[in-house]
């Protein structure tokens, strides 16, 4: 259903909207599963190294997945030239 308020919008902000809400989930997400991760690690069940190898790991594929989302956004931005506003939600 379209609002009023949908109309006034330029073509793409809903999406927009969406994909960056998308980040800002999967931000979440990640801040929960570091917390399960971390929990694992201090168990002492790993060595030194290994513990900082999965830390590493984990904390690259967050990586990799949040960037993947950003360059949506950013592709979005462009096809629609729209300004992604990313200061304003990429660390929320």
């Amino acid at each position: 259903m379209t609002t009023d308020e949908d109309l006034n919008q330029p073509a793409g902000t809903a999406e927009l909207h969406r994909l960056q809400d998308k980040y800002r989930k999967q931000n979440i997400a990640n801040d929960r599963a570091r917390e399960l991760v971390e929990e694992d690690i201090n168990s002492g069940r790993y060595s030194e190294e290994q513990a900082d190898e999965i830390s590493r790991n984990f904390e690259q594929s967050c990586r990799e997945e949040l960037d993947r989302i950003q360059d949506q956004i950013e592709a979005h931005c462009r096809a629609y030239n729209l300004r992604s506003t990313a200061s304003q939600w990429a660390d929320e």
